[in-house]
């Protein structure tokens, strides 16, 4: 982010390459894992003009550091919060401290008391998130009580179950 600083709306493009896991190829295009992404449906999701894209794409293809991150970066596949009720799945959001250690290993070990499977975790950046959060998808739908216990985490501040 430091390096698109002077430049807000390519901060904003790189936020959103980040967040969805696109990837910047050597041929100034961009793509989600082998399907191509097309800039000007991008710039309009950003509300931004095409070129802004444009240009976002040569500056991290100019800086060795961000072409090896842009070039190698993935999505990491369905997510299943939205469908979890469906398949009966339970859904558990945390927010809380991104940089305190441990959260993550409490909260497993919790849900692994209570015998509750994790088929899913995930964390936002705290460096890109301004409220760092963790979504663990469960095996199963979720008692209000696991809420308590989990909120007693240190660096938790809010539980939400779905």
């Amino acid at each position: 982010m430091e390096k698109f600083e002077k430049y807000p709306s390519q901060q904003k493009v790189v936020k959103k390459l980040l967040e969805l896991g696109l990837r910047i190829d050597t041929n100034n295009k961009i793509y989600c894992k082998d399907v191509e992404i097309n800039i000007s449906s991008l710039a309009k999701s950003l509300n931004t003009d095409r070129r802004v894209i444009t240009s976002t794409i040569k500056n991290i293809l100019k800086d060795e550091e961000l072409k090896k991150i842009f070039i190698n970066i993935y999505p990491s596949g369905p997510v299943l919060t939205n469908i979890s009720n469906v398949l009966g799945l339970g859904v558990i959001e945390i927010e809380g401290l991104g940089q305190k250690a441990g959260i993550l290993y409490k909260i497993a070990k919790i849900l692994a008391e209570e015998n509750i499977s994790i088929r899913q975790a995930y964390a936002s950046d705290p460096e890109i998130d301004p409220i760092p959060h963790i979504t663990i998808i469960t095996d199963k739908q979720l008692e209000g009580d696991l809420i308590q216990l989990l909120l007693k985490i240190e660096g938790v501040s809010k539980v939400s179950l779905y």
